[in-house]
């Protein structure tokens, strides 16, 4: 949320002063960002949060070393972390809209707080196992990027403060994860495992060992 007159105001705000789909090139210093600076009038506090969604509908193996990969660009102040989010319609179906701001939760997250933001690299940020899951069991996922230690921890600072991460969207963001087989994922009788339906009945997803192997 943008010049508000308190933390309060800025961080709990119901809607965004504006949104914007990520353009498929340039770069912006304030794409992550909180900031208290000192006007006329007074404090004015300015949030902006980043919001993703992937489709993993095509991932249904267990899902291990996961992580959310962002090229850095021009600013590279703000430790950052990663919260659930209910933005897109809660599903995919909907664009963001500027509702979407307040659609997260400071309940849990997806990461630790990530310090190393490099503005000329890729930074990936490990995700937890709860993302691991809900990336295996679900057709998409999506989560907010902000800022950790005053946005997140719900902070106002005592004096000034400038955070702000950037990001060169020449490269999307993407998720890097490993994906295990699942079922049995050996041959039979020298027959691969993508060639085989069943074994006596049984299909082979459900299928562990075959004669204890």
């Amino acid at each position: 949320m943008l010049n508000e007159t308190s933390h309060a105001n800025a961080r709990d705000s119901t809607t965004a002063e504006s949104t914007s789909v990520n353009p498929s090139s340039g770069t912006t210093s304030n794409a992550i960002m909180y900031v208290k600076s000192s006007g006329r009038s007074g404090n004015v506090y300015n949030i902006v949060r980043h919001f993703y969604y992937f489709d993993t509908s095509g991932i249904t193996g267990d899902v291990s070393n996961a992580s959310l990969n962002i090229l850095g660009a021009q600013s590279e102040t703000a430790q950052v972390i990663i919260v659930p989010s209910t933005a897109f319609g809660g599903d995919g179906s909907a664009d963001i809209v500027a509702a979407d701001y307040n659609n997260i939760t400071f309940n849990t997250t997806y990461g630790a707080a990530f310090n190393g933001y490099d503005d000329g690299a890729n930074n990936s940020i490990g995700l937890r196992a709860t993302a691991a899951n809900f990336i295996r069991d679900n057709d998409y996922f999506i989560c907010a990027v902000i800022e950790a230690e005053h946005d997140f921890a719900d902070n106002d600072p005592g004096s000034t403060v400038s955070k702000k991460n950037g990001i060169n969207y020449g490269t999307a963001a993407f998720l890097d994860y490993t994906e295990a087989s699942a079922g049995y994922a050996n041959d039979v009788l020298g027959i691969a495992t993508a060639n085989i339906g069943k074994v006596l009945g049984v299909a082979t997803a459900n299928i562990e060992k075959v004669i204890g192997v």
